[in-house]
């Protein structure tokens, strides 16, 4: 009888171990999907990259993650594009490449205040070639608008130009 009063003891451990773990998971995960942390947008787009999802590619997923403004730059520059102008966007801003796989990554909030605030992302591509390791890195800017953190810039490094999506897209727009 014994015996079974040490397995139940060792089975009530067992459970209570992984409650704990599960309890204290890293606070930065947890964080990340709070939409209150200026992080959870940014930790999404992330997440679907990471599961081979493309991310900002069409309008929905566009007004899902960006600023009414950012937005509708964006999508003011692919209507034009589509009546025979050029591309304006020719690359994945969240992973700052042509195809580069998400094998991990890190967000850090680097300045917030009440309504703005900018989450910087490090990139691990994985076997993915870079010129430097600046290029790993992808910054945000998000506002906070109708009571959810929105991306309204993205900016990185593609060596030895610095770009922003804000930049790139307002340039398109007068381009002719």
């Amino acid at each position: 009888m014994q015996g079974v009063s040490v397995i139940l003891k060792l089975r009530l451990a067992g459970l209570s171990a992984t409650a704990l773990l599960a309890l204290a998971a890293p606070a930065h995960a947890a964080a990340a999907t709070d939409p209150a942390d200026p992080r959870a947008p940014v930790a999404a787009l992330y997440a679907a990259e990471k599961s081979g999802r493309p991310t900002l590619t069409t309008p929905a997923q566009r007004d899902a993650a960006l600023t009414r403004g950012l937005a509708a730059l964006w999508d003011k520059v692919e209507a034009r594009a589509r009546r025979g102008g050029d591309v304006a966007i020719d690359f994945d801003v969240v992973t700052n490449s042509q195809g580069a796989e998400v094998k991990s990554y890190a967000l850090a909030v680097e300045r917030r205040d009440a309504n703005r605030a900018t989450v910087v992302a490090t990139v691990d591509p994985g076997d993915w070639v870079r010129q430097s390791a600046r290029e790993n890195v992808v910054t945000f800017s998000l506002l906070r608008q109708a009571g959810r953190w929105r991306v309204d810039d993205v900016s990185g490094i593609a060596e030895p130009n610095a770009w922003s999506l804000r930049d790139l897209l307002a340039r398109a727009t007068t381009a002719q």
